[in-house]
């Protein structure tokens, strides 16, 4: 996929995608943090994502930080739309930073990917950072070094 391509679907999934999150609720843990926010790239709901996505300060749809979040939250929902998920680790750093690796799974192929969480001042947690490079290349879903599912033998 090429960067104007990439940027292209970006802005159709931003201009598509997004929904009403006037009933997002916070998230209590980083886990539900993380869960809530792969269902909204399922669902392909680009505003709840912005809201359980951002920073110490609050979530990217309410502070408008950074600069750029409506574009780098439409580029996470295209790289990170899978057949399924599953949080396979949670991990404390401190006390107000986690460190979860999430397993998506395209077609036959998965890939295990590093996110971080943060807890805000008001106690909910948020998605602050998804390895992207580790997620795959969602145009060749089988390509770039996934792991092989041995489970399906």
């Amino acid at each position: 996929m090429t960067k104007l391509g990439c940027c292209a679907t970006a802005l159709l999934l931003l201009a598509c995608g997004g929904k009403s999150t006037s009933s997002v609720q916070p998230a209590k843990s980083a886990t539900a943090a993380v869960q809530g926010f792969m269902q909204a790239v399922a669902d392909s709901n680009i505003s709840k994502m912005a809201s359980l996505w951002g920073t110490p300060s609050g979530p990217a749809a309410k502070t408008h930080q950074p600069q750029d979040w409506e574009r780098r939250v439409a580029i996470m929902q295209a790289y990170l739309k899978s057949d399924s998920y599953r949080v396979t680790s949670d991990v404390a750093q401190s006390e107000v930073r986690r460190a979860l690796q999430v397993e998506i799974r395209r077609q036959t192929c998965t890939w295990s990917v590093p996110f971080g969480a943060v807890k805000t001042a008001d106690g909910s947690w948020l998605v602050t950072q998804v390895d992207l490079a580790q997620a795959g290349n969602p145009a060749r879903p089988c390509d770039e070094g996934p792991k092989s599912d041995s489970s399906s033998r």
